[in-house]
């Protein structure tokens, strides 16, 4: 959630005019189109990027020889009970002071339904769909490699996840739905322990370091510089910690762009009043407690109640099924806000991610150089497996968050996340190619499929969401246009000495 305090109000407006400050219009600038599909960022529900049938093949004399996932977790239900409980407390509120519409007289029962499904569901948990999403993320993937997984004889393939529940889970659907396509060593601390409890995994399989690093003090003290420099970076508001001045002043740039109070006030006035709306712009205090970490989250004015509503919203398409399950009355959460509205919404919710957690300012590396230790982890497996020889595995398959997909990305400058944002001008969908929904929605996954020929020479290709792309900027396939790397070239481009 975006808050804007009084202390860095004039640093936010100074951050402000620079955005605007190639953005003056003109009576000739045309009306851009309407915007008619409504936007989730993050929370898109996934969907492969390419079809399988349109993947290059592997130059002549090359076959697959080892593979390795990160993925996010699948579509889950509300992290925690705050967007919907602060959205209630609001229309509580606005109830207790008669200040409801008619539309928003419905409002009350719907966040109750959203909440009831993420209570019974458990919070945090992945929905019908979020298994689906790695079910069928595992399928597609022994079929794209079944010479190297569908063979004879049980393949060891490593498993590991962040220890999270929703990470494990997604690793139990994954691997349920793998084993009907590939005979696999199972409970095995080597290669996979099988799972009795979706929920749950051996914590031989955590790894933490690789996977939840943005939480975790690094064992290994050659990364522990920027682990600390990431936490001083993002600060921690429950502890009093500010974090780095140049964030906040973005953040708060963010919240105080004119657009954002004119989209949650026109968001806000379809279901109160607009007296109400005033009383929330005046300065208010709503806060909901994280019950497992003690947690709070406020909402101090309009925006941040716009920001809960919409935030409530666009947990929706990933919980359909849960949604269905409880009769025939559908949440049609869409009715209280407009494409436009998320649309815009979408934006400020990418644009938290992108600072906190992806490319961020230009001048610094500070947010992701903390994924350099799951980049190492990807290069190490080709090193040790195939280069040297171990075949130990014939894949790695890791399992995570956002968090940890947000970061790699940037590290790696990939196709979505290759340009940081100057101080003092602001992120924008007009100036920044970063989005949400493309750089991690829900089951968001980078892939290497690895290769070898008779030479011994080694071939890497990359899938991100499933789409072939190419590794950063000043690696050189081994042709014009191919997605095919040798694996050389990457060490020699990611500066990794193994």
């Amino acid at each position: 959630m975006i808050v804007v305090s009084a202390v860095a109000t004039a640093v936010a407006l100074a951050l402000l005019a620079g955005c605007n400050s190639d953005s003056h219009t003109t009576t000739n600038t045309p009306t851009p189109p309407a915007i008619t599909d409504y936007q989730y960022s993050t929370k898109a529900v996934y969907a492969a990027k390419q079809d399988a049938a349109t993947y290059q093949a592997a130059p002549a004399g090359f076959t697959p020889v080892f593979t390795e996932l990160v993925a996010r977790h699948g579509s889950r239900s509300l992290s925690s009970p705050k967007y919907d409980v602060l959205t209630k407390l609001v229309w509580e509120e606005a109830a207790s002071q008669g200040a409801l519409t008619s539309l928003g007289q419905t409002l009350g029962h719907k966040v109750d339904l959203v909440t009831a499904a993420n209570e019974k569901l458990g919070y945090g948990l992945l929905t019908v769909i979020g298994k689906e999403e790695h079910a069928q993320l595992a399928t597609r993937l022994a079929n794209r490699l079944p010479t190297l997984l569908e063979g004879d004889g049980a393949h060891c393939l490593k498993v590991e996840t962040s220890g999270k529940d929703r990470a494990n889970e997604s690793a139990y659907y994954f691997m349920q739905s793998l084993k009907n396509k590939v005979n696999y060593v199972a409970d095995s601390a080597d290669c996979y322990i099988t799972q009795s409890d979706p929920s749950k995994i051996d914590k031989k399989l955590a790894n933490k370091n690789e996977l939840y690093f943005h939480k975790t003090e690094p064992a290994d003290a050659k990364y522990l510089p920027a682990y600390q420099a990431y936490q001083s970076f993002i600060g921690d508001e429950d502890k009093g910690v500010a974090s780095a001045p140049e964030l906040t002043a973005a953040q708060e740039a963010l919240k105080a762009l004119p657009k954002t109070k004119v989209m949650a006030r026109q968001m806000l006035e379809r279901i109160y009043s607009k007296a109400f709306v005033d009383y929330l712009a005046s300065g208010v205090e709503f806060v909901a407690i994280n019950p497992e970490d003690g947690g709070k989250t406020y909402v101090h004015d309009e925006v941040d109640a716009a920001l809960m509503l919409y935030n409530l919203f666009i947990i929706g398409p990933g919980m359909v099924r849960e949604a269905e399950a409880q009769g025939d009355e559908a949440w049609d959460l869409e009715k209280y806000l407009t494409p436009e509205e998320s649309a815009w919404f979408s934006y400020l919710s990418d644009a938290e991610d992108f600072y906190d957690k992806g490319p961020s300012f230009a001048n610094s590396t500070v947010t992701y150089d903390i994924a350099q230790s799951l980049l190492d982890g990807l290069f190490n497996e080709v090193q040790t497996q195939v280069v040297e020889g171990q075949k130990s595995h014939v894949a790695k398959l890791r399992f995570a968050h956002a968090e940890t997909i947000i970061p790699l990305v940037a590290l790696m400058k990939l196709v979505g996340s290759r340009q940081g944002a100057e101080v003092g001008t602001l992120m924008s969908q007009e100036n920044n190619e970063w989005r949400g929904g493309w750089v991690s929605p829900y089951a968001a996954n980078i892939q290497w499929d690895v290769y070898q020929n008779s030479d011994s020479q080694v071939l890497v290709k990359m899938l991100y969401n499933e789409k072939e792309v190419a590794f950063k900027a000043g690696c050189e396939p081994v042709a014009a246009g191919s997605f095919f790397y040798d694996f050389a070239e990457l060490k020699r481009c990611y500066a990794y000495a193994g």
